[in-house]
C-alpha cells in the first residue's frame, strides 16, 4: 500500500500550500475598463456561468458604479483557471486579489455564477470594498 500525497495545486497562491483535495474561495475586486450596460453585464454573467459550471466553480458577482466584486469557490486548480482568465480579460483593470483561503463548504453551492447586489456580496465577504 502506497500513501498518496496530494500535489500542490496553485500557481498564483503557493503560500497557502493548497492541495488538489482542498476546497477554496478566492475574492477580488476590479474596475471595469469600459462602461457596462445591463445587456453586456448579463451576457458576461451567462458566459461565466456556463464556464464555471463546466469547471465546478461556484460564486457570486457584484457590479456597482463601474466596480466588480467577485467571490469564487471550488478546487484550487479550477478557481485558478477562472482567475487566470479574469487577469487576462481586457474588461477588467486594477484587479486586486483579496487572497485564496481554504473553506469547509461552499456558500454558493447552487450558483455557478450569480449576479448579486453589492450589499449581498459585501455581507458574504466584508473585505470586498465595492
Amino acid at each position: 500500500y502506497k500513501s498518496i500525497v496530494p500535489k500542490p495545486a496553485t500557481k498564483y497562491f503557493p503560500e497557502g500550500n493548497y492541495t488538489e483535495l482542498d476546497l477554496v474561495t478566492l475574492s477580488y475586486v476590479s474596475d471595469a475598463a469600459e462602461e457596462f450596460g445591463i445587456l453586456s453585464l448579463m451576457q458576461m454573467v451567462d458566459k461565466a456561468s456556463r464556464r464555471n459550471k463546466a469547471l465546478n466553480v461556484t460564486g457570486v458577482l457584484s457590479f456597482d458604479n463601474g466596480r466588480f466584486g467577485q467571490i469564487l469557490e471550488g478546487k484550487p486548480k479550477d478557481v485558478e483557471a477562472v482567475w487566470e482568465l479574469i487577469l487576462k480579460d481586457s474588461r477588467h483593470t486594477n484587479v486586486v486579489s483579496l487572497g485564496m483561503k481554504k473553506i469547509n463548504a461552499r456558500r454558493f453551492a447552487n450558483w455557478s455564477m450569480r449576479l448579486c447586489g453589492r450589499e449581498e456580496v459585501v455581507a458574504a465577504e466584508p473585505q470586498l470594498k465595492i
